[in-house]
């Protein structure tokens, strides 16, 4: 059911956070800032794991083991930057398909649900539409 209406949910996001703007640029800097403070401590212990590795295995010196890590890092960041240079053309594919979908699927059903409604329906549902447009107003004014 949420996967259904997916397009759903995130245009009801979008819409609540330039609705409520202050809250949601808060709460994005308070998850990004979460979210770097566990990527830094993984890729610290990440690092740290791997210079013991090489200290114990090769018996080098602190600095040494320390210069083999980094170039370990170095060639483990470029072969990731790689595969995501590789991936992103297909992934920009596949999202801007789903987009173009959900798009379509969205159109046909509000324009199947219009020619359903009666007259008297479509003139109750453009009059509530302007009614909370105008109700609005107020709140942004």
């Amino acid at each position: 059911m949420i996967r259904q209406h997916l397009d759903l949910i995130a245009v009801a996001g979008i819409g609540a956070g330039v609705a409520m703007y202050d809250v949601t640029i808060d709460l994005v800097f308070s998850l990004a800032h979460f979210l770097f403070e566990m990527l830094h401590l993984a890729f610290e212990w990440f690092e740290l794991g791997i210079e013991h590795a090489v200290e114990h295995t090769v018996h080098t010196t602190r600095h040494g083991s320390q210069i083999v890590t980094f170039y370990i890092l170095l060639a483990l960041g470029g072969s990731a930057l790689y595969a995501l240079w590789k991936a992103l053309p297909r992934i920009r594919r596949r999202l801007q398909q789903a987009v173009l979908n959900a798009w379509v699927r969205r159109k046909t059903e509000c324009e199947l649900y219009w020619q359903s409604l009666t007259l008297q329906n479509k003139l109750g549902l453009l009059s509530t539409l302007l009614g909370a447009v105008y109700l609005s107003t107020f709140f942004v004014m």
